[in-house]
């Protein structure tokens, strides 16, 4: 469905509002506008003509810095003062009254007034907070900030390389204000990604296969790197509509939903809308993604359904959009299948959880955005992630969340702008419609996390209804080491859709919660499909939805490639534990050999190239070995780089491992077909 814009009057951008005068250390010229008497009729952003419609006696004399109406700046806290806030107190949309308080900010009992806006709903309230020195304070939408002491503000520092934050598992470091508040929703430039033009010294590679979906790992390379797309089932589409409430549209449609392997039953389950768009959300299983089943769960909504079809309005019912998330690492029983929905757009989207559908928590109410919202695990930092929904200057675009714990009140309203199609995104050549970003799910797999971008490129929705036909969306990757930077490299659909009228994929393909799971040595993707044609014969955008399967090899996204000629890939330094060096490779016709360097550059003996056992394979799990057994674990604990020589073949991963069966202590996406953990162990 389309975004929506909120009907009522938004608030915008935050003002600095301060007392007494503005100190050369806060650096005003960083921020335009500069500092201006906080009045009545006063215009409120440097690009916008907005005034200050009210300003209480208690305010009277303040002044406050005018800035860029989508500014996003960071400020901290020179010297300790007490700061004011302001925000509506109860918009639907736009109040971030909550997250005021949950930093510490006390509301005051100053009546409710109209600073910005003519609804009721922008009637604003005034929170307070004593700031300490290092405490940070930011420009924002929805917040005005005042002083009534000296204003001690200065620049947050951006410097990538003097990051003082959180230390992730690969040893990238983080900024101490996370996530990040800087990036600008009006670029339409691809997004920066900070620890590949600054990796960590020593890069930790203890947790996970090391895929080569980016430079982080790589100091220096001869191998030419090739991108890799999913190949189609050839037995898609393997689940359609065939219940009496599925073919009212002929739609079983992912969007999200949700697809699990629970290793507890040993079985993959799906749940999707069935019938329509805003359908019921029914369950469905099966022991190898192909051959599926639709258990009668004996519930209210009958057969296979959780919940009943109630669209966007209010009730208990399944909402116009649902996304799960199978929680087999929890340790509340109760909390094990998490469900993010929207259901009345008056309303927020909703948090709740179950044990197993159904029975369901009391719902928490997340916050407003768009349709399509969703939400995942980042099991290296034990947060959950918000995929958020709204609009900006390039249409349908994201905005990130995150929380420790996946029932929390308000999680969207911290949310930053994350990340949107850019100028890379080229637009379909019959259609011409600049890209947009549709939906973006994600998922932990061994060492990354990776990102599933459905990416809008249209016909409008007002075309493709007159015309009966769907829009295009197809799936494209993104790859991520801190959980919110995105290296995009490769910009061609990894799943297309097929654009050829007749086709059950022919367009508005979607992912899903989970993104991939594993079978073997195979990733394999569900996602959804739509032809635009019910069973009946009719015609129409969102008509004739079902679901299939895309394969990939087991870390096969991109691969370093050697021909005939021999070239070396040598990494930067590495920390790890493990006794087993192992590599996913194909060279059946060729040769693979490796051999560890310290970091002033000298080989360490005996483990050189020339004492290395030839690799002559096609695996996706072999061991490097060197001749008289060495012990890797024998080595000192400094840090050593790994240089590989490959001739006529491809290289996708290597590892450290404790076992010599090559476990890799990394995560498996949506679970792994037979494995007992969603962890390599």
């Amino acid at each position: 469905m389309p975004f929506k814009k909120p009907h009522l009057i938004p608030w915008t951008i935050v003002c600095l509002a301060l007392l007494g005068s503005f100190k050369t250390r806060a650096e005003p010229a960083r921020l335009p506008g500069g500092v201006v008497e906080f009045t009545e009729g006063a215009k409120l952003f440097s690009n916008r003509s907005y005034p200050v419609l009210e300003v209480p006696d208690s305010l009277a004399g303040f002044s406050f810095l005018r800035t860029d109406i989508e500014s996003q700046v960071l400020l901290e806290c020179a010297k300790s003062f007490t700061v004011y806030a302001i925000t509506p107190v109860e918009h639907p949309t736009n109040s971030l009254a909550n997250a005021l308080v949950s930093q510490g900010f006390e509301r005051l009992e100053i009546e409710p007034f109209q600073l910005f806006g003519t609804q009721e709903a922008d009637l604003a309230g005034v929170y307070r907070k004593t700031l300490k020195p290092g405490e940070i304070v930011e420009t924002r939408k929805w917040v005005v900030l005042l002083a009534r002491e000296a204003f001690f503000l200065k620049p947050v520092s951006l410097n990538w390389q003097k990051n003082d934050g959180e230390i992730l598992y690969n040893n990238i470091q983080l900024p101490r204000v996370w996530p990040p508040r800087t990036l600008d929703p009006n670029s339409y430039e691809p997004i920066p990604v900070p620890y590949l033009e600054h990796p960590p010294e020593t890069i930790d590679i203890s947790v996970g296969r090391q895929l080569f979906v980016d430079d982080f790992l790589i100091e220096e390379t001869t191998l030419k790197r090739s991108w890799h797309t999913a190949k189609k089932d050839a037995r898609n589409p393997v689940f359609s509509a065939t219940t009496k409430v599925e073919r009212k549209n002929g739609v079983c449609y992912l969007g999200n939903g949700g697809v699990f392997y629970d290793p507890a039953e040993r079985l993959l389950k799906m749940w999707y809308s069935a019938g329509e768009l805003d359908g019921a959300l029914a369950y469905a299983t099966s022991r190898d993604g192909v051959e599926w089943e639709r258990p009668d769960l004996g519930l209210p909504a009958g057969g296979n359904l959780v919940l009943p079809q109630g669209g966007r309005t209010r009730g208990d019912h399944a909402g116009g959009d649902n996304c799960l998330w199978l929680d087999v690492q929890t340790e509340d029983p109760s909390q094990r299948l998490k469900f993010l929905t929207q259901r009345d757009p008056r309303d927020p989207h909703w948090l709740a959880t179950s044990a197993d559908g159904r029975i369901w928590s009391s719902p928490v109410p997340a916050g407003k955005a768009g349709d399509y919202c969703s939400f995942f695990h980042n099991p290296f930092r034990k947060v959950w992630s918000y995929s958020i929904k709204r609009g900006t200057k390039h249409g349908r675009s994201r905005y990130y969340a995150e929380a420790p714990e996946f029932l929390t009140p308000g999680a969207f309203d911290r949310s930053v702008f994350w990340c949107g199609a850019d100028r890379l995104d080229k637009p379909d050549p019959e259609v011409g419609d600049s890209a947009q970003l549709y939906s973006l799910n994600a998922v932990a797999y061994e060492s990354l996390i990776v990102g599933a971008f459905s990416i809008h490129l249209g016909p409008d929705n007002r075309i493709c209804n007159e015309g009966k036909f769907p829009k295009i969306t197809e799936l494209k990757l993104g790859f991520s080491r801190d959980g919110f930077h995105w290296s995009r490299p490769d910009r061609r659909a990894f799943i297309a859709a097929s654009r050829t009228e007749g086709s059950w994929d022919r367009a508005y393909l979607h992912s899903t919660g989970g993104v991939f799971f594993l079978d073997g040595d195979e990733l394999v993707f569900p996602y959804c499909g739509y032809s635009g044609v019910a069973p009946d014969g009719r015609k129409g955008m969102y008509f004739g939805g079902a679901i299939g399967l895309a394969r990939l090899r087991r870390d096969g996204f991109a691969s370093m490639d050697a021909g005939d000629a021999a070239g070396t890939l040598t990494t930067r330094p590495l920390s790890f534990e493990g006794s087993h060096l192992f590599v996913n490779v194909d060279c059946p016709e060729g040769e693979l050999q490796a051999e560890l360097v310290d970091v002033s550059g000298q080989v360490i003996e005996p483990f050189t190239l020339e004492n290395c056992e030839t690799v002559s394979t096609d695996s996706t799990l072999v061991e490097i070995r060197w001749k008289g057994g060495p012990e890797i674990a024998s080595l000192p604990d400094d840090p050593v780089r790994i240089r590989f020589r490959l001739r006529k073949g491809s290289l996708y991963s290597f590892w450290f491992s404790d076992t010599p069966s090559g476990l890799s202590d990394g995560y498996l996406a949506a679970g792994k077909l037979g494995n007992s953990s969603i962890v390599d162990q």
